[in-house]
């Protein structure tokens, strides 16, 4: 259509398109279980859903939106094959697309990995139920052949994959439906003691297989997954907001009245016997328990109580709205019955669109109007800042192309992407060491920092040579003014909202750094941290909430107020400012969200 667009731009806008066609594969496949009402109530609910506004908005910068639809279609299209008009080719290709589509969803997302248990637990449940055990025989072999082989050649997963417990659950699965298809047609009469044996066996195999160390290790994040209530004791895990534990009040304000429709919706799947309604029974209970565990996983619960809720709505709407033949004794009975509907539908209508606009702050509408966090400065306001803009252009413009920027993981994609530059760590960083290195070098003196620091910049390739280094500084918080003074109150979402966690990450005492709120900074941590001496503030007195009580010794539930002062301004230090952003020079009231880039000077 030539049209002209940047890859930047393309990748903007990547996550829109794709959750537009995510709906779409969404109504096709709960069309499949619960007609065609049931597929676009499925669809409405599924595009307004915050987990995945949240997840799927312009600009996002992670793979779940294509993963999530790779997965989806190919569930889509495997489900089709249980079709009476599909014939043993459609049934092969099918199968294969379906493999293939999920073994790159695995490739985008380690989190698509689910939908492996989904496939693993579904062979065993309807070879059990002796569900078309011909074509799901077939199926399942081209199935999980492609899934592994994709999954396999790329760099992620890699060929671990094949011997994590998903690979293994999926070998399972599938080789017990193969044996239960060879059972059913010489064992009919000792097929469910011979089926149930077979399942024996694959277990204990699989048991062996662990005891032996056959099977690969399962990471302190994936365990948190499968153990939900046994919470890692990881600093790093637990530092990530989308990693705490989802309440139930996260869940009623996420999905309302659904989470009741599901119940009935697991009721109604419960009585039919079809495939549809097994894997639909499979997402919705695994993808619930899945997402008890973080927050970010709440995008599972999302497919499991949309596809379960539409499938309960479209039950009881029929049963309560059907048409009854009227006759002249029941007229009446007929009218009472119309005014039912009417309220019934009104009542429901109410009810799901409720959390679109309450409670106010949090609704569906809120989550959805909530800017990308860049374009708040990844702060916590809900506001257009461009400080982080400015200093992305500015680090593109004015650093040395070998430099290496220095600051936390979460604003590493940023620097890469928009600053093109070398960052110590980002969102991708699996090396704990390198983000705890991170830590204690801002929580340690200049002393402290010049070894740490001189070890990071160190040049590979010539290690007598430091390369080029710079370091982020992100604060975030509110300014007001008072009798010709500005003050400031630090808590916005930037680095001083994460310096109990840059402690915890390094192993060190937090009493030493912080009073007892754990947030509230000590002198200590002012004149013996970087980090203390990199943000332009020195502290001026506590007040209590009212404003009224003052004083410069700390009580529970006083708030800290600083004054601005820049710092390392000079040359001979270790580090010297070159570049504070705007809003901190902004002289109005309100929020800031300043960065500021530190030289190294070694």
């Amino acid at each position: 259509f030539s049209i002209e667009i940047s890859l930047y731009d393309f990748l903007v806008i990547l996550p829109v398109f794709l959750g537009a066609f995510t709906t779409l594969i969404m109504f096709l496949l709960v069309k499949r279980i619960a007609g065609a009402g049931g597929g676009l109530l499925a669809a409405l609910l599924f595009a307004t859903s915050p987990p995945l506004l949240l997840r799927g908005s312009l600009g996002w910068f992670k793979s779940e939106p294509l993963a999530l639809f790779l997965a989806l279609t190919a569930i889509y299209l495997y489900l089709t094959i249980y079709d009476s008009k599909v014939k043993m080719n459609g049934v092969m290709w099918r199968a294969s697309v379906a493999g293939i589509l999920l073994g790159y969803a695995n490739t985008c997302w380690g989190g698509a990995q689910y939908f492996g248990i989904v496939f693993g637990l579904f062979f065993i449940i309807v070879a059990l139920l002796k569900f078309d055990l011909e074509k799901t025989a077939y199926a399942g072999g081209i199935l999980v052949a492609f899934n592994l082989i994709f999954s396999s050649i790329f760099p992620r997963p890699g060929p671990a994959y094949i011997l994590n417990p998903i690979g293994i659950l999926l070998i399972i699965g599938y080789l017990y439906t193969l044996i239960v298809y060879r059972l059913a047609s010489i064992q009919e009469k000792t097929f469910l003691r011979s089926s149930l044996k077979v399942v024996f066996t694959l277990l204990l195999a699989g048991l062996l297989a662990v005891s032996f160390g056959a099977i690969s290790a399962v990471s302190a994040r994936y365990y948190t997954v499968i153990f939900p209530f046994q919470r890692t004791a990881n600093p790093l895990i637990e530092s990530v907001a989308e990693h705490f534990m989802p309440t139930h009040v996260e869940y009623f304000k996420a999905y309302g009245v659904l989470l009741f429709l599901a119940l009935f919706g697991v009721y109604v799947a419960f009585r039919r016997r079809s495939p549809a309604a097994v894997l639909a029974l499979i997402l919705g209970i695994s993808g619930v328990y899945i997402a008890s565990s973080f927050s970010r996983l709440m995008v599972y619960s999302t497919l499991a109580l949309v596809v379960l809720a539409s499938i309960g709505l479209v039950e009881l709407s029929s049963s309560v709205l059907k048409s009854h033949r009227p006759t002249s004794k029941k007229a009446l009975l007929h009218e009472v019955r119309s005014d039912v509907k009417i309220a019934y539908s009104v009542l429901l209508i109410f009810l799901i669109t409720l959390p679109m606009v309450y409670p106010i702050g949090s609704s569906w509408r809120d989550v959805a109007d909530s800017p990308v966090s860049l374009a708040n400065a990844g702060s916590n306001y809900k506001l257009e800042i461009p400080d982080w803009r400015e200093a992305l252009a500015w680090i593109r413009d004015n650093t040395p192309e070998d430099a290496v920027i220095i600051a936390w993981w979460d604003y590493g994609y940023w620097i890469t992407v928009m600053g093109n530059r070398t960052t110590l760590a980002d969102n991708a960083t699996i090396n704990s060491t390198k983000i705890a290195q991170i830590a204690r070098l801002f929580m340690s003196n200049e002393t402290q920092a010049a070894s740490i620091l001189r070890n990071i910049l160190r040049d590979p390739k010539d290690p007598s040579r430091l390369r080029p280094g710079y370091i982020v500084a992100f604060v975030a918080g509110q300014r007001f003014s008072s009798q010709g003074f500005d003050y400031y109150i630090l808590g916005g979402g930037g680095d001083e909202s994460k310096k109990q966690w840059f402690i915890r990450i390094g192993g060190l005492n937090m009493t030493k750094f912080l009073y007892d709120d754990e947030f509230t900074p000590k002198p200590y941590f002012w004149e013996n941290t970087i980090l203390g001496k990199m943000w332009p503030f020195e502290f001026l007195q506590f007040v209590d909430r009212s404003g009224r009580a003052q004083g410069t010794e700390y009580k529970p539930g006083y708030i800290a107020l600083y004054m601005k002062q820049l710092k390392y301004t000079e040359d001979g230090d270790l580090l010297k400012l070159v570049f504070k952003s705007s809003s901190l020079d902004n002289p109005s009231e309100g929020v800031f969200a300043a960065v500021l880039i530190y030289k190294v000077l070694l």
